[in-house]
């Protein structure tokens, strides 16, 4: 998590400066007297240390006895506005200011009083005054640029953090606001500049490297350097970074290498590939470090790269079975095994493919069965096509002194799963789940669990649902909602324990309860949270139609992609809201109408031509799609456009759902004042928000009401192309 305090300056607990200069003014006040000096002294010695009540128990005695003390009076207001009682920090703070107008620490610290009571011109006002006093005042600078940013003031912004960092080139945390600004005004470039370098002065600050994967959401490269492609190299590592949010970013450096243009070119030709072609392309790609990263972490998501990786895969195979296969490709090989696991094997295979496959199998099954060594490219590539876990010799393959990258694929394709099948028997049953669509969810989600993730993008810890959601990426005007100190929260359909994790990990003394249909789905869930240290998430198997048995209330409830897959959803939402405290608050995500006419499309034909939901017809349906958009199919050439078109189990949830519901904003409405909830705004990823311009912006719109939003989905129809997300307040 990110370090205290490097991100907002805190208040400045330090002794003022009583020298004589030329800009004091006459009659200035010069200092304590040494008795007061000497108490001063020990109450800032509790007070740097964190033991605030005693600083103030010190403060207040000398006040006693000299009431017009300003420098007790100044740290006595800092030691109130750090308890939360910022009202009376101000008091304090200003009469002091009285007493001595030339007290810079004063003019700061009262600006950031200001600002907790969001008096936001009051704020300027005071660390203008602090930056008359002293023009090299750095955090005050910083702070004027932070007003100005939640003022919407965005150039002024930037001139604010600009002039701090004149006065300090290494203050890491205003390269990160500075970044946050240029995102918000569609600087993409200047944005990820900004977020790089913030990491290379601190790169031990967790919040920093979470900006630079932000900043390179919607980010495309046309030209990459050596410098460049380490430092996404090392993004890919970091906790902070989302896969998922820096996935176009990445690929996008990818394909400025000259040497996977030309391996695309040639694979995606008519013709044949011969095996030293395809060894030489295979070569090649190994060389290519970032590629061989990113493909251990998700899927690829463009038709053309997948081609490729299935013309190579094939190729590789009849290799092996050959023995002809170089050893130099091996971490290409192994990276791809990871790759297809990820996708739960979606690329295509061929009848000979098939067979070869079941050679394979049976030739490691008998050296183990003989106690002979299986080399680790046969292990790998039969991992391209077939989990490892799923044959009954997997966990005695396991066993063995394992090194390098085939450790990884084992550790990947083996062990995981064998951890999720022991945790599987330890989750809780709060409910049964006896309703038709629930048990037929269930099935799906029991086969596929959805989504397969490796790794996710921790966000920085907020410490109370209202900081979480009047954050800079949501900004909603909560009105006199007041934060639980300890909230409770349910997760309703947590999947596979990304959303569950995010929201734990967001929301500090939170204890979650994070329910679904799907025990597989359960068992990756808590099998990925011990792996990353959480403790206060509860894992439990429930169905929504039936919480309301549990006999539970929450502060907060996020059901996101779940409610549009229930038979009933607006009996399933009521139940939810049911279960919410007055006043409590939800985040519920729903497909558009508007924004799945592709997949409404994809769905007819799915029907027309009887596919079944098995492996072999989801990839057979794929090929099909593919097909059509190549030939001018618009609604089919925006389905190959969605993530979820790459992976087994997410093409499975997009275009085979056993029951999907889809929703139109007045619909919406409609059930919103049926519930009794009041609408508070969307929660809009930064493409979405591009997607608005300057004239109609999401920042118009974000707390407008529905109709309003209605009528711009209407211009835009792909603005909710994932699903509206918004939250709400029980009323």
């Amino acid at each position: 998590m990110s370090k205290s305090g490097k991100h907002s300056p805190q208040t400045e607990v330090r002794r003022g400066d009583y020298s004589h200069s030329e800009n004091s003014a006459a009659g200035a006040y010069i200092g304590p007297t040494s008795a007061s000096q000497h108490a001063i002294d020990q109450a800032l010695k509790h007070h740097q240390r964190g033991d605030i009540p005693e600083a103030k128990k010190i403060y207040e005695q000398m006040l006693q006895s000299e009431p017009e003390q300003p420098e007790a009076l100044h740290l006595l207001g800092v030691a109130e506005h750090q308890l939360g009682k910022n009202n009376m920090a101000a008091k304090l703070i200003s009469k002091a200011l009285v007493l001595r107008p030339d007290y810079v620490p004063a003019h700061f610290n009262l600006g950031m009083v200001y600002q907790q009571l969001e008096r936001l011109d009051d704020a300027i006002t005071s660390f203008s005054k602090a930056l008359t006093l002293k023009p090299d005042h750095a955090m005050a600078h910083h702070n004027i640029g932070d007003v100005f940013r939640k003022q919407g003031r965005l150039a002024e912004a930037v001139e604010s953090y600009q002039r701090a960092l004149m006065q300090r080139p290494d203050y890491a945390a205003v390269y990160y606001k500075l970044g946050l600004v240029y995102m918000d005004q569609g600087c993409l470039e200047e944005a990820f500049e900004c977020h790089q370098r913030a990491v290379v002065i601190d790169p031990a600050d967790d919040l920093l490297w979470y900006g630079l994967a932000a900043s390179l959401e919607n980010r495309l490269f046309t030209s990459v350097n050596e410098d460049l492609l380490c430092a996404l190299g090392e993004l890919l590592k970091h906790p902070m970074a989302h896969p998922d949010t820096v996935y176009t970013a990445i690929m996008s450096a990818v394909y400025c290498h000259k040497d996977f243009r030309q391996s695309l070119k040639v694979t995606n030709s008519d013709g044949p590939l011969s095996t030293e072609c395809a060894a030489g392309i295979i070569r090649k790609l190994t060389r290519i470090p970032l590629l061989l990263q990113i493909m251990k972490l998700c899927s690829v998501r463009d038709i053309q790269t997948e081609r490729m990786l299935t013309v190579l895969r094939r190729t590789m195979m009849k290799e092996v079975i050959e023995e002809k296969f170089e050893n130099v490709g091996f971490p290409f090989l192994a990276a791809l095994a990871m790759l297809c696991f990820n996708n739960a094997y979606v690329f295509s295979e061929s009848v000979e493919e098939m067979q070869l496959v079941k050679r394979m199998e049976q030739q490691i099954e008998g050296l183990l069965r003989a106690n002979q060594a299986v080399p680790p490219h046969l292990i790998a590539t039969l991992g391209t096509y077939r989990p490892l876990h799923s044959f009954p010799w997997g966990i005695k393959l396991s066993e063995g002194e394992w090194t390098g990258e085939i450790k990884e694929v084992i550790w990947r394709q083996i062990l995981q799963p064998h951890k999720e099948q022991k945790l599987r028997k330890q989750i809780p049953t709060l409910t049964p789940i006896s309703d038709t669509v629930s048990l037929s969810v269930r099935e799906q989600y029991e086969e596929n669990p959805y989504p397969q993730w490796i790794k996710v993008g921790i966000p920085p810890r907020t410490h109370s649902i209202a900081e979480m959601l009047q954050s800079d990426s949501l900004k909603l005007n909560l009105g006199n909602y007041v934060s639980p100190e300890q909230p409770e929260v349910l997760i309703a359909g947590c999947g596979t324990g990304q959303h569950a994790i995010m929201a734990a990990s967001n929301l500090g003394n939170a204890r979650v309860l994070a329910i679904d249909l799907s025990l597989s789905s359960l068992s990756y869930a808590m099998r990925k949270t011990k792996e990353l240290g959480l403790s206060d998430i509860e894992f439990a198997q429930a169905d929504i139609m039936e919480l309301g048995l549990i006999g539970q209330q929450f502060d907060l409830i996020e059901s996101v992609g779940v409610l549009h897959h229930l038979c009933d959803p607006v009996s399933g939402w009521q139940i939810l809201v049911n279960l919410l405290r007055p006043g409590g608050l939800m985040k519920i995500g729903l497909y558009s109408q508007l924004a799945r006419r592709d997949v409404v499309a994809g769905r007819a034909m799915i029907a027309e031509k009887h596919y079944s939901t098995s492996a072999e017809d989801i990839r057979t349906c794929r090929q099909d799609i593919s097909a059509e958009a190549a030939c001018g199919n618009q609604q089919m050439e925006s389905l190959c456009r969605r993530g979820d078109f790459y992976s087994t189990s997410e093409c499975r949830d997009l275009l085979f759902h056993v029951q999907e519901h889809r929703f139109t904003l007045p619909q919406i409405q409609t059930i919103l004042n049926k519930l009794k909830l009041q609408f508070l705004g969307f929660e809009l990823k930064a493409k979405e928000s591009l997607l608005n311009d300057g004239k109609e912006g999401s920042k118009k719109y974000k707390q407008s009401s529905l109709s309003h939003w209605h009528q711009y989905e209407l211009k835009n129809p792909d603005t909710f192309r994932a699903m509206y997300q918004f939250w709400c307040k029980k009323i």
